[in-house]
Formats: C-alpha cells, structure tokens, sequence
C-alpha cells in the first residue's frame, strides 16, 4: 500500500480526537478503546491491501519514523497513540491471522523495546504481547518459543525499571533502595489509574516530564499479567529461566513494601498484589520467599491499608504451606522469645513486646489458613502460647 506510514498515522491522530468522554468504569493502565475509536479498527480490517502482517509493518515504521503531523501540546504523542490503536486491532483479529503474523509482531515487538518509547507506549507493548500469549500461548517452532521468552524478558525488565523510577539509592550498595519522598499519584483504591489518560498528555514534554509519575501504572500492569504471563510462556521444565528475571522485580517491589507512609499507599497496594499474585505459582517461590517473610516479621507488618489484607492472606498462607520449614521457622522463634526470658540483661517491656509481635504473627498465619490446616500443630502451638499468658 502507498503511503501506508502516513495512512496509519492520520488513524492514530484520529484515534485520540476519538477518544471517549470520562466514564466511572474506566481500565486500570490501558485505557478502553470507545465505538468510534473501534470503527477505525474495523475500517482498517476492512481494506484489503491491510493484512494483518502490512499492519503490522506499518505500524512498526510508524513507530521508527513517525510522520510529522500538526497537533496542539497537549496531543498525546503520535506513537502512543499508534500502539492504542494497534492493541486494539491484535484483540479484533482471527487467533489464525495473529498467528501467521507472528514474525512480523516479533520484529514489531523487538524494535519498540529498543525504541525508547513514552511509558504509556511501553505499558501498551506488554498489553500486546500479553494479548498474543493469551490467544496463542505455544508456538510450534522451537526457535519462535525461544524467541518469545527473550522478547518477554526483556520488555518486563524495560517495566519493571519504570515501576522503579519512584526509588532512589541511598548508599553507593545497590540493594539499598528507598522511596523517594516526593508525592506519588494518590488515586481511589479499587481503580488505581483513574486518570491514566490525563497523566499521559503531558508526554509531549518528555524532557521535563518525571517518568516516576508511572512507578505505580507499571506496578498494577505487572500485578495484572506477569504472573500468568511468565506462566505461559516457560514451560514447566524452563522455570529456572524466570527466577533472575523475577528478582530484578522483586529489588523494586520491596523498597515499596518497605515504606508504610501515607503517600506510598498506591505503590504498596500494587506491590502487594503483584506479590500475591506470583506466589500463587510454586516455581516463583526461591524469587520472593526470604523478602516476604522478612516483611511479615517486620514490626510496621500491620500498618497497612485493609485492603491489602486478603493480599496478605494469600502470601503468607503460601509462604508456610509450600514447604515444611517456614511454619517451624516461626515457631522456632516463639520458643526462642519464651526461653529469652530466662536472660537477665532482657528489658522487660522489650521482651514482652517481642512476644506480642510474634504472637500477632502466629495469629496471622493460622488466621489466613485453611479450617484446621494446622491442627497436627495444635499441641506445639498451645505449648508455644501459654507462656505468653502469664
């Protein structure tokens, strides 16, 4: 098709003059494509020299070299919008012609990691390939599975490094992160971008636009598809692949879990999500196990949202049930607590307060178990509380 660069941009400049009008029910990183926005999607199907494959090139080249196109400040950029309206289309198209198109979106998907794109174009690229994995999740082809993992890689490391763009090092030792102090999108609990669309106007002056301002849409996308999608795409005997891949993520999530302030609230609540979504997966466990117990053995455990407790729930009822040595771990440290109190250089009000704090924690964990999932423990526990009782 001729001047297929510049046909696919005017759709993308149309796209966002298309845009629908603010409703309650909004998606939470992605926003919904409105009807008309779907008739360009349609009129795009619709022509027959755009196959899904010349679709996909062109909207490649766009993203390279966007055609200049004159638009206000506040035009969210060219190649967001282009991959909008892409994602769309990959959602609208036959299981078959996404298929059979597969090199074409691995070139696409390559090119755009590389490309330095505004993070609402990056969140889009994930959007994609999670949308693809969902349709298609195996590929014949050794090589293209291969090639798949490599791409998956590497696009949720170019997010995970956005959803640590709120962090900063405090000490010259990498692992030190802390969060920085500056205010973060504070937004209603249930929807965490509800205002994703407003935010992303402002890309047009990506010099002096802070990418922080994201951390947390890149946290609730990675809460939202990473676990499945890391699920699918490395089969069972492939699963060592993922582990490094996770605790690059894991080194930006726990700083977040770490601050209980009022203004790391959204970051906290997409962390512990993401958390409690990738240890619903055994394999996962070597990648989070030591940093969840840590922060359940934490003294600021309990100062968080009540929202994040079924979240918790469900980590720590995975943390002791996925093997036999956690449980006795914290039960371990409750008859060390006890036998302390036989030293007598122990500060009284220290020592009590440890056992209070292991005691809320003992309490927690049979609490988010199943009915008598611990009752073979029964005698241990009984013999572990009395003490505290007198």
């Amino acid at each position: 098709m001729n001047h297929g660069a510049h046909f696919m941009a005017a759709i993308a400049y149309v796209w966002n003059e298309r845009k629908q009008v603010k409703t309650p029910v909004r998606n939470k990183v992605i926003p919904l494509a409105s009807e008309e926005q779907l008739l360009l999607v349609e009129l795009v199907r619709s022509v027959s020299a755009m196959r899904t494959e010349t679709v996909m090139q062109t909207v490649k080249e766009v993203l390279k070299q966007p055609p200049a196109i004159a638009k206000d400040k506040k035009h969210l950029s060219l190649e967001v919008c282009m991959l909008q309206f892409f994602y769309a289309y990959v959602q609208r198209i036959p299981v078959s012609s996404l298929v059979d198109s597969w090199p074409s979106l691995l070139a696409l998907l390559k090119d755009s990691v590389q490309l330095g794109l505004p993070a609402p174009g990056q969140f889009l690229i994930l959007g994609v390939l999670n949308e693809f994995i969902l349709k298609n999740p195996n590929l014949e082809s050794k090589k293209d599975q291969r090639e798949l993992q490599d791409v998956t890689h590497k696009v949720v490391e170019a997010i995970g490094t956005i959803a640590g763009s709120s962090l900063e090092q405090t000490t010259w030792l990498r692992r030190n992160l802390e969060v920085k102090a500056s205010p973060q999108i504070v937004v209603d609990g249930t929807s965490l971008e509800a205002d994703v669309e407003d935010l992303m106007l402002t890309v047009m002056e990506a010099s002096s636009f802070t990418p922080s301002v994201y951390s947390v849409h890149a946290l609730t996308l990675l809460a939202e598809v990473l676990a499945h999608l890391l699920d699918m795409v490395f089969y069972s005997d492939e699963k060592e692949r993922v582990i490094p891949l996770l605790v690059n993520i894991m080194h930006y999530v726990v700083p977040y879990l770490r601050n209980h302030s009022a203004h790391n609230a959204p970051s906290y609540r997409a962390c512990i999500q993401l958390l409690s979504s990738l240890s619903g997966y055994q394999y996962t466990r070597r990648a989070w196990k030591k940093e969840a117990f840590d922060l359940f053995m934490d003294h600021t455990f309990f100062q968080m949202d009540s929202s994040c407790v079924s979240h918790w729930r469900a980590i720590i009822d995975h943390l002791m049930t996925h093997d036999k040595t956690t449980f006795r771990d914290l039960m371990t440290r409750v008859a060390v607590a006890q036998s302390s109190s036989l030293s007598l250089f122990t500060n009284r009000d220290a020592e009590l307060e440890q056992r209070a704090m292991l005691l809320k924690r003992l309490a927690f964990t049979i609490y988010s178990s199943e009915v008598d999932q611990y009752q073979k423990y029964l005698p241990d526990i009984q013999e572990s509380v009395l003490p505290f009782l007198f």
